[in-house]
């Protein structure tokens, strides 16, 4: 055998003896069966109990981070096209009624109206869970005082 091809073989068979070594003691989320089906994980209760206006707003932990929902929403209608619940409370002509946040201004046409593009408010603004982390996470934002 000529040297070069030597010298790639154990090469070869170093990285895989210590690249194995590397991941060693190393578990997956799922298990170590991979055929093993995935299981839904336990469902959390959404601030139940907690009406809308009870809540206190939760901080955000990074900039242009779309609110936190402080109140359950789980008997709240579907968004569709024509019927949106949140605006009951939340938009400009009711907000100061209902002691409530207003939508922000970027969700609003020139005549106060909310942008069809934004009217799924769930899709960016979801209710908070108290739950423990699946994985370690030492997340800490980057907002002065968090």
């Amino acid at each position: 055998m000529s040297k070069s091809l030597t010298l790639l073989l154990s090469a070869a068979v170093a990285a895989g003896v210590f690249g194995c070594a590397q991941f060693a003691g190393v578990n997956s989320l799922r298990g170590s069966e991979a055929s093993a089906p995935d299981l839904a994980p336990a469902e959390q209760k959404l601030y139940a109990g907690k009406r809308p206006g009870s809540g206190a707003p939760i901080a955000r932990t990074f900039k242009e981070q779309p609110p936190l929902i402080p109140h359950a929403i789980e008997n709240f209608d579907e968004i569709t096209s024509t019927d949106n619940q949140c605006l009951e409370c939340h938009s400009p002509a009711n907000a100061p009624k209902k002691a409530a946040p207003k939508v922000g201004d970027s969700h609003l046409t020139v005549a106060a109206a909310l942008r069809m593009d934004r009217y799924q408010c769930n899709t960016c603004h979801v209710p908070q869970v108290d739950a423990k982390p699946l994985v370690a996470n030492h997340f800490s934002g980057n907002l002065p005082g968090r």
